[in-house]
C-alpha cells in the first residue's frame, strides 16, 4: 500500500491528460461511459497511475500508443475499481503484439500470461475487438488481467493483497458447483471454457459480470453475488457500481 501510495503522489494526471484518456474511453470502454462525472474522474486518476506503473514492450511494431495504454491499462482500473489496492506488481510488464499470435501447441493466441517471466502478452486488434463489442462476454484484457490479479493476489502477504480471502472462498464454492454443471454438460450459461479449472472460471467470470451483467445475475444470482462481493461493486448498476 505505501507503494502505491508513493506512485500516486509521484503521477498524478493534469486536465490535458485526463481530456484525452477520456476521449478513448469515451469511445472503447462502457463500463467508463455508464460511470457518472466523479466516477469518470476517480477512474481516470487511476488510470494515469497504472500506466505509468506498467512497462509497455512493443513486438514487431515500433511503440505501444497512448490509445494501446489506456484501453489495456482500463481493463485493470475496471476490475479494481472498487478495491483499496489497484497496481499489479509482479506482472508489471505488457507485451504488445499487432496480430494473434502462436506459441508451441497453442494456436492463434489472443493473449496470455507468463507466469515464469511476470509478463502479460495480449495481442491488440484481440483486446480493441473485446471493447468495441462490449456485450458478448470476451474481452482478452479483461480475461488477462483477471488471470494476472488471481495469480499475484495469491503470492501476497494478507495485508497486501487485493482480494478479501473469505469473499474469496465463497466465490470459489460458488464456482466450484457451476463448474460440476459445465462438465456435466449440462451448461446453459457463462462460457463452458470456465469449466476447465478454477483459474479460467474466475476470468470467465470477470468477463461476464462486466459484460452481461444483468443476465449473469438473473441465470446465478449466487454466483454473481459472490463476484460482486469480492470485487466490491456491482457492474450492473450503471453510473455507480461500487458498494461502498
Amino acid at each position: 500500500m505505501l507503494i502505491q501510495k508513493l506512485i500516486e503522489l509521484i503521477y498524478r494526471p493534469n486536465s490535458d491528460t485526463n481530456i484525452l484518456y477520456h476521449k478513448i474511453l469515451i469511445e472503447y470502454n462502457d463500463y467508463y461511459s455508464n460511470l457518472n462525472t466523479k466516477l469518470q474522474k476517480r477512474f481516470n486518476k487511476r488510470l494515469h497511475v497504472v500506466i505509468n506503473s506498467l512497462r509497455f514492450i512493443p513486438k514487431d511494431f515500433q511503440s505501444v500508443s497512448l490509445e494501446m495504454k489506456v484501453l489495456i491499462s482500463s481493463a485493470i482500473v475496471q476490475i479494481t475499481f472498487g478495491l483499496k489496492r489497484y497496481l499489479l506488481m509482479r506482472f508489471n510488464k505488457i507485451y504488445v503484439l499487432p496480430y494473434n499470435y502462436s506459441i508451441g501447441q497453442y494456436q492463434n493466441l489472443l493473449g496470455h500470461v507468463d507466469h515464469g517471466a511476470n509478463l502479460i502478452c495480449l495481442s491488440w486488434p484481440a483486446v480493441k475487438h473485446g471493447f468495441i463489442i462490449p456485450d458478448d462476454a470476451m474481452n482478452v484484457a479483461l480475461h488477462e488481467v483477471a488471470h494476472a490479479l488471481h495469480d499475484e493476489d495469491s503470492m501476497r502477504a494478507l495485508p497486501t493483497n487485493f482480494f478479501n480471502d473469505v469473499k474469496m472462498d465463497i466465490w470459489e464454492y460458488e464456482a466450484l458447483k457451476k463448474m460440476r454443471i459445465i462438465q456435466k454438460n449440462q451448461n446453459e450459461f457463462l462460457k463452458s471454457y470456465g469449466g476447465q479449472n478454477i483459474l479460467e472460471m474466475f476470468a470467465v467470470c470477470i468477463e461476464t459480470f462486466f459484460e452481461q451483467p444483468q443476465r449473469f445475475k438473473q441465470e446465478l444470482p449466487e454466483l454473481y453475488l459472490s463476484v460482486c462481493n469480492v470485487l466490491n461493486q456491482d457492474s450492473s448498476n450503471g453510473d455507480n457500481p461500487l458498494l461502498f
